[in-house]
């Protein structure tokens, strides 16, 4: 008699492996199961998986974003209100027929739009200072708890978000361009530039200048001192207290540079603060006509530092539009490549009907063909 039971098994092997692969394909709906079953198919499939999940990290990255400068540009509203208030009051305290109590009134008033303002430009969302440049961990303006002087600890950099593969857009606002406003500029023109202590300057590329002794020295972008050949020496002041310097900007470094001297809104309070009690800096009496030049000078302040606020919302409003944009058409490349997705690797229900019903069909025969064979005998199979 001639042994079939080996191929029998052999084809029972096979027809089991297909009925596994329309099994996994028909409850999964997809083609692969595994990626040797066709490696350029997989090969495809794996792209495709890994652009989806490149741009579901790019929208979730532009999402937040988005939230956080939208927090930003209600603050940002709240900041220009406050000022507002702020200038009626300076113009109230300017009117002739306002008296010294009447001053200390206002002051107290003008002192809770101070905690107000600085209250709202540390604002946080998830735990990052939305005002504070390059570094969202810092706290974006500090109070120094001896003095009360409000100082800037941010940088003039902004963080970026990816909007696509390799490219990135710039986020939000920092501390320079909302409440720090140009107190003087120095060019080839005009080349003496004025500051004290409290105030930041910055020359045109955004690199900023700090003083020690008679020498500016400049910082690059990250922070880093650079070239001593390139400070500015010979500083002089005014002998006053607090001393307002003077540096004549030329070569070095390269003649025409544009610098800035920025002041702070909380530097410009505190002088109406003080002009309002009538004392200077370090509390010492002034007179009328001191004080009242202070407050005078102060109502151009304050527009000036509206002024840069206003700016600055308009920017965000232009980079909130560049994110809305972005967003639009990363959803739409998402939509095309979950298409093509469920394309490439979704499996012909139709055709694994017909499968699984030949499939049945061969199992039929096979198993009849078996059952005959079992039933033959030596003397049928000689016949």
């Amino acid at each position: 008699m001639i042994n079939t039971s080996q191929q029998t098994f052999y084809r029972l092997e096979n027809l089991n492996a297909e009925q596994q692969r329309i099994t996994y394909q028909t409850s999964t709906g997809k083609i692969l199961e595994h990626g040797s079953d066709d490696s350029t198919l997989y090969a495809k499939e794996v792209y495709i998986d890994d652009k989806i999940k490149t741009y579901d990290g790019i929208k979730l990255q532009i999402q937040k974003t988005t939230a956080q400068n939208n927090v930003a540009d209600s603050t940002i509203g709240e900041i220009k209100n406050l000022l507002d208030v702020l200038k009626t009051e300076l113009l109230k305290a300017n009117t002739a027929t306002v008296g010294d109590e009447d001053k200390k009134s206002i002051a107290v008033a003008i002192s809770g739009l101070k905690d107000n303002i600085y209250a709202a430009v540390n604002t946080q969302v998830e735990g990052e200072y939305l005002f504070s440049g390059s570094d969202s961990s810092v706290k974006s303006f500090e109070k120094d708890p001896t003095t009360g002087v409000i100082s800037y600890n941010g940088d003039n950099l902004l963080r970026k978000v990816a909007v696509e593969e390799g490219s990135y857009r710039e986020r939000g606002i920092n501390g320079f361009d909302m409440l720090m406003y140009n107190s003087d500029i120095a060019t080839k023109a005009d080349p003496n530039l004025s500051f004290k202590d409290s105030d930041r300057i910055l020359d045109e590329n955004g690199n900023e200048w700090k003083r020690n002794g008679t020498t500016l020295e400049k910082y690059d972008l990250e922070g880093n001192l650079t070239n001593p050949l390139e400070s500015i020496t010979g500083l002089t002041n005014d002998g006053a207290t607090p001393p307002t310097y003077t540096a004549v900007v030329g070569t070095p470094p390269p003649d025409g540079t544009r610098f800035e001297t920025k002041t702070n809104i909380f530097g410009v309070i505190d002088d109406v603060l003080n002009a309002l009690n009538k004392v200077d800096s370090l509390g010492n009496p002034i007179n009328d006509a001191t004080a009242d030049a202070i407050l005078r000078d102060s109502i151009d302040k304050v527009g000036d530092s509206y002024d840069y606020v206003n700016t600055a919302h308009a920017e965000l409003g232009s980079r909130n539009k560049v994110l809305e944009i972005s967003l639009e058409r990363v959803n739409s490349k998402l939509t095309q490549f979950n298409v093509l997705s469920q394309e490439l690797g979704a499996a012909d229900l139709g055709k694994l009907a017909i499968e699984t019903k030949a499939l049945e069909l061969t199992y039929t025969a096979l198993y009849s063909t078996v059952n005959k064979t079992n039933q033959l005998s030596i003397v049928n199979f000689l016949k």
